[in-house]
Parts: C-alpha cells; structure tokens; sequence
C-alpha cells in the first residue's frame, strides 16, 4: 500500500492548502470584479458595499483581492506557472505588487514576489512605488498622503463621491 504524501507529510498538505488558498484568493476577486463591473450584485443588494455585507466578505480583503486579480488576471495576465506561484505570497504583497507592477517592470515584480521573503518583498516594491513620480511634474509626496491618494483614485465612482461627502468637499 503506498502512502499518500499530503496525509503522511503535513508540511506538504500545509504548502497545497497554501496554494489552494491563494488561488481562491485570486478566483474570489476575479469574480467579485466581474460581479462589480457588470452590476451582478443587483437583485442581491442596494450596493456592491451591501452584496459584501450580504456574503460576509470583509470589504477591505474584496478590494485587495479584485486590485489583484484586475492586475494580474485581466490587465496584464500572466501564465498559470506564474500565478500560481504568485498566490504564494500574502495578500497586502500581492496588493502592493499590484500597484506597482507595469508593462516595463512586470518580469522584476513577479520575481521579487515570488523570490524573497514577506518583508525583503514589501521593501523592495516600496522602493519601487516610491521612486514612481506623483503628482505634477513629479513632485514626491509624504508616504501617507500618497498611499490616501492613490487608494482614493482606485475607488470606484460611487464611493470617491461618499469620500467627498465625508470630507465635506464640493464635487469637481
């Protein structure tokens, strides 16, 4: 009788559950993206904010995981191997590797991704970002304030304007 190597070995079930866990990752927001921009979740909810609170899915994960899957999966797709092997890593890496990665620098975000560990990742990918220009003509921004603008411009219309009504900001 041969054994079965992801039930006598737990590392090796611990690594498949892994992966079978960042691919359902990545399978969620592709979904969830196609759902939003399609307007699927209407007949389920008065918002897609309420389609999450109906499903139980934490709002903060959902945009990580469709800023991923939009990257990765429908703006720049990569093969099977890579995202496979992508879906390895956690998902704020995946979401920073996401807002950084581009059409010139896709090969070096993959590999940073998929080469070191969480924290000489994240570093790397920080440096990245930071050393992007923002702004007019370039201008570097405090860390903090550029994170709030760029998460602010990766929402969806209808919540840029709750945003402005939050703060109290005339519409431009």
């Amino acid at each position: 009788m041969t054994s079965n190597p992801a039930t006598s070995d737990p590392v090796h079930a611990l690594r498949a559950a892994r992966q079978k866990y960042g691919l359902a990752r990545l399978h969620m927001g592709v979904l969830l993206e196609h759902i939003r921009n399609s307007k699927g979740w209407e007949g389920h909810a008065e918002s897609f904010t309420g389609f999450l609170e109906e499903l139980r899915i934490n709002q903060s994960a959902a945009y990580q995981y469709m800023r991923v899957a939009r990257r990765f999966f429908f703006e720049m797709p990569l093969p099977d191997a890579a995202l496979t092997e992508m879906c390895m890593a956690n998902i704020s890496t995946l979401d920073l590797a996401s807002r950084v990665a581009n059409e010139e620098n896709l090969a070096e975000v993959v590999s940073i991704v998929t080469a070191l560990n969480e924290r000489d990742a994240k570093t790397s990918l920080e440096e990245m970002l930071n050393a992007e220009p923002t702004g007019e003509e370039g201008a570097k921004r405090e860390p903090r304030l550029a994170k709030v603008l760029r998460l602010y411009r990766e929402l969806p219309d209808d919540q840029r304007i709750d945003v402005r009504n939050a703060l109290r900001v005339k519409h431009e």
